[in-house]
């Protein structure tokens, strides 16, 4: 053993040897753990007989009312755990110290669901007007607003 190894103290792991079977469950979990909170959405909004109509308002109902369900907060904390529990699964084979298995990644999994939900707050407006704007002519003016503003004159 070399000096200044910490192997023998157990503060390190060992490495693992079938990285890729640790990184399918990792994605596996964190793909469930996703799934449950979007489907206790989904059904929330169903229910609510709002699917087709998404819009803001609809957004602030369906969590709301979730929020209020203690079965609801019980399945997204559920989702939560385990998408966290997938992250350290999947990080398994690649990180050595304890510490930072069970304390830095599960921090940068946790924060990886509150982005990808800040982002799906972002992106169900903009579902909602794609979805209202039903013909090709809407949707030419919704993207019109959207183009890259040219820097020279344009050839005709």
């Amino acid at each position: 053993m070399l000096e200044g190894s910490r192997t023998g103290t157990g503060r390190e792991l060992a490495p693992v040897t079938h990285r890729r079977l640790w990184i399918s469950w990792g994605v596996a979990l964190q793909a469930i753990g996703l799934g449950i909170p979007v489907t206790v959405a989904l059904r929330r909004a169903d229910r609510a007989g709002l699917v087709g109509n998404l819009t803001h308002y609809t957004v602030r109902l369906v969590w709301h009312e979730m929020l209020r369900s203690r079965a609801d907060v019980a399945l997204i904390v559920l989702g939560v755990v385990l998408f966290v529990a997938g992250g350290v699964v999947m990080a398994r084979p690649f990180v050595r110290r304890r510490l930072t298995l069970f304390l830095a990644v599960p921090l940068a999994a946790g924060l990886g669901v509150f982005v990808l939900g800040v982002i799906a707050v972002l992106v169900a407006p903009l579902l909602a007007v794609a979805g209202s704007a039903g013909d090709a002519g809407d949707w030419e003016s919704l993207l019109s607003g959207l183009s890259w503003p040219s820097r020279g004159k344009r050839r005709r």
